[in-house]
């Protein structure tokens, strides 16, 4: 016990069992692990010179099998009367786009789809998307001019 003592008092602590152990543990994985990684290194050089041909086959690029000639999808009536969301393209960014661009507020558009002020908020802030039936309204923000729009907004 004496002995311990002089020896902290020295400025020298004497490791602990389990620190010890940690060491020596950590040793023994890492000579492991590198015996094992030099074995699959061996292993993997060996393979290598016994198929040159296959090392030269992955490298070049693979041709293209012949396919038959693909047929085109026929459209159907429905694909071409299909969602206007698809069609319109309507992002939040594109509706705060052409409302800025016409000098809306939300509430100005809001009275314009029949919407609250909130759901334009919601619209251009992208946490949901107009229903089909605010589509062409949505879509008519493309095309329309500012002479219409104050007839619109006067009514």
């Amino acid at each position: 016990m004496l002995y311990i003592h002089l020896l902290k008092m020295k400025g020298f602590l004497m490791p602990t069992l389990a620190t010890l152990l940690r060491e020596e543990i950590s040793k023994i994985v890492r000579r492991e692990v590198q015996d094992q990684v030099r074995e699959l290194k061996k292993t993997v050089a060996r393979l290598e010179k016994t198929s040159p041909p296959a090392k030269a086959k992955a490298k070049a690029p693979a041709k293209p099998a012949a396919k038959p000639a693909a047929k085109p999808a026929a459209k159907t009536s429905k694909a071409s009367t299909g969602d206007k969301r698809k069609q319109l393209r309507i992002s939040p960014n594109t509706i705060k786009k052409h409302r800025k661009r016409l000098k809306l507020s939300q509430a100005d558009l809001g009275k314009l789809l029949n919407v609250s002020t909130n759901t334009v908020l919601r619209w251009e802030a992208g946490t949901s998307k107009p229903r089909s039936k605010h589509l062409p309204g949505l879509g008519q923000l493309r095309s329309i001019s500012m002479r219409e729009l104050k007839k619109q907004l006067g009514q």
